[in-house]
């Protein structure tokens, strides 16, 4: 398996970069721990431990929002630009599934994504190695370092199918694409790690922004549905609902505190504080979001709101049709724009990340506080629906109730009967989980990406047409090591 950098620098290579991404991670853990390791005096405390985790979850956070949102929401094309010909912004033929597109928005690399794994590899490799290391503290370190490298491992198998499978801090060696399998085998093994090591909840300032328990029983819960072990998925999902702290945000008028972060549902999310200057140029936020948030050119149409992504009204009504009560439409979606649009143009506006810091530096646009949520609990009640409804379990009257407690949560109708019960519960994770980076992992766990996107090909999970190419500057410099995915090539 390759690395896509030169992988002998690796370890340099985490302990500098981690100089700018560890200062933000002060909600992560405490500020005076957030130094980080050097090359000359590296790990060697439990106290440095700790800042090498802060750095794990730091390095994370720079890299998922961005993608997630790109590959996982506008690829599914549930957003798009004012028009298809004008006023189009650079990432709308992501959507279509154009090369170009998605390489020029960074779905071609997947470099940031092992500087997170090198660095979760050297905090493992350096764990067994210190001494008088509380027992405690020891085996939530170790959970937490093998719960990251799951996740990241997750991402990349599902973006890029067979990727590199490094283990190791620092690799001499010019390692290939790893099987899926192979991934696949090693992401359940540190899942369990986590499961094994990790508490069910931490105290207030940590809630839902550390690994625990919960998240990872929830990270292989979505494993094993890509894996198609629905049986298996479903037991997973009932640990986390029965046996986790969690519970809906019942007060609709509040459900925006979801996004503010660490709310009731929250079970794992990315940290955003501007108190505590975890602050980036994110945009995720300021692609979806016009004025009154943003009020300098931050769409890139010079101040109009004609640049921005969002779905069409088109879009809209397939989700919240006419006269059906939910009170995510005027929740998820800023219910002025809803109501009357905006100007000629008729954009509306995506809401969900609109709590942020008025008060902030709107010319470098460091104004977002709201958290990127990984999982939450209405995904896993859809989850454990879905699992429940295929028809490996036929469980359907419990998938129907798991379908209506989301549902219920929003004042939506009940389902009753009538249509497919499976493509109901997917259209619900669409109305839920819009936004948050899982429709179009969705529509390829259950093998209807053709039905419900631009990629249209009837063999498209057969051909790979799902996958993300592979930069050809990465393919270089493995000295062709890593090959380019066979639909890409």
């Amino acid at each position: 398996m390759k690395s896509n950098f030169h992988p002998k620098y690796i370890l340099i290579l985490v302990l500098l970069v981690a100089v700018a991404g560890v200062s933000s991670c002060r909600k992560i853990l405490e500020p005076d721990v957030i130094e980080l390791p050097t090359a000359e005096n590296g790990i060697t405390s439990s106290a440095d431990v700790e800042k090498a985790v802060a750095s794990a979850y730091a390095y994370l956070r720079t890299v998922v929002p961005d993608k997630i949102f790109l590959m996982g929401d506008v690829r599914a094309d549930l957003f798009s630009s004012y028009s298809q010909s004008v006023n189009v912004r650079p990432e709308t033929p992501i959507a279509t599934n154009s090369a170009n597109a998605i390489i020029n928005n960074g779905g071609g690399d997947w470099s940031q994504f092992y500087t997170v794994i090198a660095q979760c590899n050297l905090v493992l490799e350096k764990i067994p190695q210190i001494k008088n290391y509380d027992e405690l503290l020891k085996k939530r370190h170790t959970g937490e370092a093998s719960f990251i490298r799951a996740l990241t491992y997750f991402y990349l198998a599902r973006f890029w199918g067979d990727v590199p499978l490094n283990l190791q801090s620092v690799n001499i060696d010019n390692l290939g694409r790893a099987p899926q399998a192979e991934v696949f085998a090693q992401i359940k093994t540190d899942l369990d790690v986590a499961i094994a090591n990790l508490d069910a909840d931490y105290t207030a300032g940590d809630k839902a922004v550390r690994a625990t328990k919960g998240a990872a029983w929830a990270i292989k819960a979505h494993v094993l549905a890509w894996l198609q072990d629905f049986a298996g998925c479903e037991k997973l999902c009932d640990s986390v609902i029965t046996k986790g702290p969690y519970s809906l945000v019942t007060d609709t008028s509040n459900l925006l505190s979801i996004f503010v972060g660490k709310s009731q549902e929250s079970i794992f999310e990315l940290n955003f504080d501007a108190a505590a200057r975890e602050l980036q140029k994110n945009r995720v936020f300021n692609r979806t979001l016009g004025r009154p948030w943003y009020k300098d050119v931050s769409d890139g149409g010079g101040g109009t709101d004609r640049y921005l992504l969002s779905p069409s009204r088109a879009q809209l009504e397939r989700m919240f049709p006419a006269a059906v009560r939910d009170a995510r439409y005027f929740t998820w979606f800023v219910k002025e724009t809803v109501l009357q649009g905006v100007g000629p143009e008729d954009r509306v506006f995506f809401g969900k990340f609109r709590t942020l810091q008025l008060k902030g530096d709107t010319s470098s646009q460091n104004i977002n506080e709201s958290n990127i949520i990984i999982t939450r609990l209405p995904d896993i009640m859809l989850l454990r629906a879905e699992a429940l409804a295929h028809p490996s379990v036929g469980r359907t009257g419990e998938a129907i109730t798991w379908l209506n407690k989301v549902r219920a949560r929003a004042y939506a109708p009940a389902y009753t009967s009538g249509g497919n019960l499976q493509d109901t519960i997917l259209l619900e994770r669409r109305k839920e989980l819009i936004g948050e980076g899982q429709y179009f992992f969705d529509l390829v766990r259950t093998r209807k990406l053709d039905k419900d996107s631009k990629i249209t090909q009837t063999d498209w999970y057969e051909r790979g047409a799902w996958l993300l190419p592979i930069n050809q500057t990465i393919i270089a410099k493995s000295n062709f090591a890593i090959t380019q995915n066979e639909f890409w090539r």
